[in-house]
């Protein structure tokens, strides 16, 4: 196992959205396997499940994290204060999404 994609919190309907999580396992890391990965979860995201939003929350001294989703054409939308407990702590947040029609841009683009 390379690392792990999650897609939680689906919503269909009127929203059509999911929030993404993600982490390369240390060995594996800084070796474009997320790249990667994240593009299949990407396609899956937006032609099977057919969402128009995902959504990811990272922390803002995650250098690699933003530059994943920068890198596959995230856009961000906002910075969350005390967003996420972690390690007993509160942890900000900055926001970063995709809709369906940047990821459409994003592929004619790479063509």
């Amino acid at each position: 196992m390379l690392g792990v994609f999650d897609l939680s919190q689906i919503f269909h309907g009127n929203l059509q959205s999911a929030y993404l999580g993600y982490y390369a396992l240390a060995p594996h890391a800084g070796q474009g396997y997320m790249r990667d990965g994240m593009q299949l979860i990407l396609e899956y995201a937006f032609k099977t499940l057919k969402l128009h939003r995902v959504e990811s929350n990272i922390q803002p001294a995650n250098a690699r994290s933003i530059a994943l989703v920068r890198g596959a054409g995230f856009s961000r939308e906002g910075y969350s204060r005390r967003y996420l407990k972690i390690g007993g702590r509160w942890r900000d947040h900055e926001r970063w999404a995709m809709l369906a029609e940047d990821w459409r841009d994003a592929r004619r683009s790479k063509r």
